[in-house]
């Protein structure tokens, strides 16, 4: 009887001590997701993304290769013709045709250039029409007017702080007109910080 006790005791034991152990530990089913892109303000270049990027060379690379749609000529900016040889600009208003392509200066047939449709962005980029850097955006460096965009060439990467676009019309309205293309600003880490 006593045998029958401690096997009756023991065998309650194992039980119990399987109802108390945990279960076995299943694998938990997790989702791996691809890391979220993070979202850049297309109008803002900060010193951050600048340094996630250690192959620009220079300011304008920086622009062309992290921003490239602020270096466009807006469409409907400026005449096509606003710069153009003053012969050009008479031949159209004696009746030649802008779209006529047989419409030279003189009315000859000589070769010349040929007057496109105003706001075109086909125009020439000759000397005697309107370049695209001339007509690009206005560039400000520590809020300072510079000649041309090509002044980016000479900032080096860790020095920008930070460079913003403003559309033609908010350039407008804070600088004045020529600012049809818009402006980049430019904030130098000197300027940024202080």
């Amino acid at each position: 009887m006593r045998m029958l006790r401690l096997t009756a005791l023991a065998f309650a034991g194992v039980i119990a001590a399987a109802l108390v152990a945990p279960a076995p530990v299943r694998a938990q089913q997790v989702d791996i997701k691809p890391p979220a892109k993070v979202k850049r303000d297309k109008y803002v270049i900060t010193a951050d993304e600048i340094a996630e990027h250690p192959d620009l060379k220079d300011g304008y690379d920086v622009v062309k290769s992290l921003r490239n749609q602020w270096l466009r000529v807006t469409r409907g900016s400026g005449s096509a013709l606003a710069g153009a040889d003053p012969t050009v600009q008479s031949t159209l208003g004696k009746g030649c045709k802008k779209t006529d392509p047989d419409c030279t200066p003189g009315g000859t047939g000589s070769s010349g250039p040929v007057p496109h449709e105003s706001g075109s962005p086909y125009a020439e980029s000759s000397g005697t029409m309107n370049s695209v850097s001339k007509a690009g955006p206005v560039l400000y460096i520590d809020e300072i007017k510079q000649e041309g965009i090509d002044q980016l060439r000479t900032l080096r990467p860790a020095d920008i702080f930070e460079a913003r676009y403003m559309t033609g019309n908010e350039a407008t309205g804070r600088y004045g007109a020529g600012h049809e293309n818009g402006a980049i600003l430019v904030k130098t880490v000197r300027f940024g910080k202080g």
